[in-house]
């Protein structure tokens, strides 16, 4: 049976890498899915792609960093399926710049992308959750928002990620009982952002990782569908790390 039948998502960054991943298992699993994204190409070209594979795909097109074009979007896809019961908030990005050239505009520019659009969304969906007395936020963070994974090139990135993961938190406490609200650390993904990457960063990368491969998209499509399925309806306030042993290096 289908874990998510009758059930109505939203995947943020929904165009590509683990979001195009996890709203492609959504529908495999039953869900109505929405994918939402600034990039019109990627969104069209994802729709056609899951149309091939025989699964349907709404898209919409907005900034997870305007509260409006938020508002908007989360309005149209509860107009049109009648409910929301799953929130994916994917959408995120890293800049890499050496901590003495970065700039203050650029640090919150990366605090908007990363750590206020979750908030935005999530105080956009939690009225239509709360009004059906149910509903699921997965929140997707990264290895380098833990403590000691941090990375001094993407510290902002890093921060902002950490930032996600007590945002998740205190939000588990504030929508509860009706709404469960937790995180997916990824780890190093085989996505374009890590193919990008030069081949010696890469190699690093990989020799830190005791499973001694990259994360697909899959994977962590994966354990994000495990939070929002029946199976953790116990769990809230929890943040589910993906790595392949990564982060045990620093210990």
């Amino acid at each position: 049976m289908a874990r998510l039948a009758g059930l109505t998502a939203l995947v943020t960054g929904g165009g590509r890498g683990i979001g195009a991943a996890t709203a492609r298992r959504f529908a495999q699993e039953g869900a109505r899915v929405a994918i939402m994204g600034k990039g019109e190409t990627s969104l069209a070209e994802m729709k056609a792609r899951s149309a091939t594979e025989g699964l349907t795909m709404e898209t919409v097109l907005g900034d997870v960093t305007s509260s409006d074009d938020v508002k908007r979007a989360i309005g149209e896809v509860a107009a049109r399926f009648g409910r929301i019961d799953i929130l994916v908030n994917n959408a995120g990005a890293s800049h890499p710049r050496p901590f003495e050239e970065r700039t203050a505009e650029e640090m919150l520019q990366t605090l908007n992308t990363n750590l206020v659009s979750v908030f935005l969304c999530c105080q956009a969906v939690a009225p239509h959750m709360l009004a059906q007395g149910s509903g699921r936020i997965i929140n997707v963070t990264s290895v380098r928002g833990l403590d000691q994974c941090g990375r001094e090139g993407v510290m902002d990135y890093s921060a902002a990620k950490a930032g996600v993961v007590n945002l998740t938190k205190t939000l588990a406490k504030q929508l509860a009982p009706a709404i469960t609200v937790n995180a997916v650390a990824p780890g190093h993904t085989n996505t374009d952002i890590l193919r990008a990457l030069p081949q010696e960063v890469r190699d690093r990368m990989l020799a830190g990782t005791y499973l001694q491969r990259f994360a697909e998209p899959e994977d962590i499509a994966a354990a994000i569908l495990f939070m929002a399925s029946p199976e953790a309806s116990f769990i809230t306030g929890q943040h589910l790390v993906v790595d392949g042993g990564f982060s045990l290096k620093a210990g």
